[in-house]
């Protein structure tokens, strides 16, 4: 028998053997649950989960004064001074903003646009593969993932090359607020990192403003200046501290680690894409489907409404799973099992669906692909230590590994 207690153990324990038997549970015996410990609703099937994320009017995603409610008066007044947490960009806001502010960016984020960009990754995760330490063990996470998905960012946006290590002090400060939470005695330094972040940003979009280049950054600026795109000063910075960092970030480097975790879990996955590289998008949405790094997404309740049935107040919270709809036996049969081939795979929710679809899925494919190509030249046998503890990010939405260790 399903308990809020019990439910909530296994969400918030990283990496709990407990994950999917728990929301296959929850699949069949209380696909719309009320979690009174997570004072939310937690919808798992895949029916409920789409039409959730199609509605962005009824289900809006606008619950960063949630974020911002769980921290004391003194770090919520520096928050609210910030635009990350108040001009609209793409992560939160709705219609008509969140079409206002996309379409400009669209071509850049296409497919056609990030084959453009091929090149460029490749470059980068070719130097990066040969940065890998040259005796193993070797954590892929630490020594290659994330150093991968942060050097595509920055040299993509157009950040300097030289203030990548004080980028990722000031994206921590924006992760953790969103995607963590601070210790009591750091809530309030961060805070101001982070307006302190938002000031660099002002400086640097002045600064492509005078002397554009060939990067995100200078793109949005002329597009601006001309006309082509409607984007305020406080959005501009909103836009590159959520949508393209914070976003950026950690999640491409959760994808590339699921990624290298599904494919070295059976040796003859790692075969088959050496042998044939063609067989990549396949392998990559099936890992994503199978074991994609985030639980789910958080809408709220625009209206009194039901979701399967069952009424849901205006002002409610829901963490609507995308991984339990991945692997709900309804829409994908023997939903555990690692099928490339199988049909109906456009149906994955791993980059979402419907208008918050995830701006750089594209991109993260090809950083993707570039990754596991690279590494897959200097290391062919690459395989994973047999026998390693494993550690999950510290994140109540992320499933994915914190560490891998890997052998050649």
């Amino acid at each position: 028998m399903l308990s809020s207690e019990s439910v909530a153990a296994t969400f918030l324990s990283h990496g709990s053997a407990d994950l999917h038997p728990v929301m296959k549970s929850l699949r069949d015996e209380a696909p719309v649950f009320f979690s009174e410990d997570l004072h939310m609703w937690i919808v798992s099937r895949y029916d409920d989960v789409t039409e959730i994320l199609k509605n962005a009017e009824l289900f809006p995603a606008s619950t960063r004064s949630i974020i911002m409610s769980s921290y004391p008066p003194e770090v919520r007044e520096v928050l609210a001074s910030t635009s990350t947490f108040t001009a609209p960009n793409m992560g939160f806001d709705g219609s008509p903003a969140h079409e206002r502010l996309r379409k400009p960016v669209v071509p850049y984020f296409s497919a056609k646009g990030a084959r453009l960009l091929e090149p460029r990754i490749e470059e980068i995760a070719g130097l990066r593969a040969e940065e890998v330490p040259a005796e193993p063990p070797v954590d892929l996470v630490q020594a290659y993932a994330r150093p991968l998905a942060n050097s595509v960012v920055i040299a993509l946006a157009g950040f300097p090359a030289e203030d990548h290590d004080r980028i990722l002090r000031y994206h921590r400060a924006v992760n953790e607020f969103f995607f963590g939470r601070p210790p009591a005695h750091l809530q309030l330094d961060y805070a101001h990192d982070l307006l302190e972040w938002e000031q660099y940003l002002s400086a640097l979009l002045a600064a492509r403003r005078r002397d554009p280049r060939d990067d995100l950054i200078s793109l949005l600026t002329r597009k601006v200046a001309r006309g082509e795109a409607d984007y305020t000063e406080q959005e501009l910075i909103s836009f590159l501290s959520f949508d393209v960092v914070t976003a950026g970030f950690r999640p491409t480097s959760f994808a590339l680690v699921t990624l290298f975790d599904e494919l070295l879990e059976d040796p003859r996955r790692w075969q088959s894409l050496r042998e044939d590289p063609g067989c990549f998008d396949g392998l990559f949405s099936e890992a994503l489907r199978r074991s994609g790094p985030a639980l789910g997404v958080f809408r709220m309740t625009a209206a009194d409404t039901e979701v399967g049935g069952v009424p849901v107040p205006a002002g409610s919270v829901l963490w609507v799973m995308t991984a339990s709809a991945n692997r709900d036996e309804r829409r994908f049969p023997e939903p555990d099992a690692f099928d490339p081939h199988r049909p109906r795979m456009a149906g994955s929710l791993h980059f979402s669906q419907g208008l918050h679809y995830c701006l750089g899925a594209n991109l993260a494919r090809i950083v993707a692909r570039a990754g596991v190509s690279a590494l897959m030249r200097r290391h062919p046998r690459l395989r994973l230590v047999p026998g390693q503890e494993r550690v999950y990010e510290p994140s109540i939405n992320v499933v994915a590994p914190a560490r891998l260790l890997v052998e050649w």
